[in-house]
């Protein structure tokens, strides 16, 4: 937040009644509700889609600029995609007829719980 310039993170937060939004979100407003937002002129609007427009910013899986609900559900996906990837393993590995001490994990029990 602080690589952008100050009156282009005013006519954000404004727009976003003082919420910092994703790049997503910025990028998903038009270049005609962007002009007709307060204090958004062409010069602004340009400095923004600089930041949309980015790639650096477009896939940073990482984005600091996330809201923290967004961050939660993002980190809730990804804790459902590897418990169902757990669980798809054991199946395979219980097909193949291998033992657990085959395999070098530490915690074979109860790992699903601790997402």
């Amino acid at each position: 937040m602080e690589a952008v310039p100050s009156r282009v993170k005013n006519a954000i937060l404004s727009r976003f009644k003082g919420r910092w939004p994703s790049v997503q979100e910025v990028a998903q407003i038009s270049d005609k509700d962007w002009l007709a937002s307060p204090g958004v002129g062409k010069i602004i609007l340009s400095q923004i889609r600089k930041i949309t427009d980015s790639p650096k910013q477009r896939y940073n899986p990482n984005q600091h600029w996330l809201t923290d609900a967004e961050l939660l559900a993002r980190l809730e996906f990804l804790q459902k995609e590897l418990r169902w990837i757990r669980r798809a393993l054991r199946a395979m590995i219980s097909k193949t007829g291998r033992t657990r001490s085959e395999f070098p994990e530490r915690n074979w029990h109860g790992d699903d719980e601790m997402m």
